[in-house]
């Protein structure tokens, strides 16, 4: 019986050395992977002067983007043009290839009021630069002699007249001879 358990044991050991089941070490295989190239960001810094705003106020992007930004004046303003740049446009379209700082510049509406005055009288003001919306009350005063008749640049015959200044006004005070006929 001795026999018998010994070669099945044998048996055994032959079949789990055969060469068809023998496994072979792993190959290490190394995957290279290129990396993304990095992207470059630059900032952009939008800023308004007083009298106005601008539509955004910047940030950051990737290299080579471009951005539009658009200037808008307040009431009694009017946009001059873009310090950083020498558009006078209200929208501006910027690509992004440095960090790029621009300023909405706006200036104050004035209008010129001119007031003359023709032989006979005189006025209670000449004029000058005012702000837009400004009220402006003149008043004409003929001298011995003579009649104030109206105003060459508006209708009112009135000596004294108020003008709001929405643009820029020329105004001339006439005045005739009073004729006084004695019989």
């Amino acid at each position: 019986m001795k026999k018998s358990i010994l070669i099945p044991i044998l048996l055994l050991v032959v079949f789990s050395c055969s060469p068809e089941e023998e496994t072979q070490a792993p190959t290490n295989t190394v995957q290279t992977t290129t990396p993304e190239p990095a992207v470059t960001q630059y900032t952009l810094t939008v800023t308004a002067n007083e009298g106005g705003t601008v539509s955004s106020e910047g940030g950051t992007y990737d290299e080579g983007t471009e951005v539009t930004i658009t200037a808008s004046a307040n009431v009694g303003y009017r946009f001059t043009g873009w310090e950083g740049n020498s558009s006078n446009s209200e929208s501006l379209t910027v690509t992004l290839n440095s960090n790029q700082t621009y300023q909405a510049l706006f200036e104050l509406t004035t209008y010129t009021l001119t007031v003359t005055v023709g032989e006979g009288g005189t006025v209670s003001s000449e004029g000058g630069e005012f702000e837009e919306g400004t009220e402006v009350t003149i008043i004409a005063s003929p001298t011995e002699g003579y009649v104030f008749t109206g105003w060459e640049g508006n209708n009112s015959t009135s000596e004294s007249l108020t003008v709001t200044l929405n643009s820029n006004i020329t105004l001339n005070a006439i005045f005739k001879e009073e004729y006084n006929y004695e019989y």
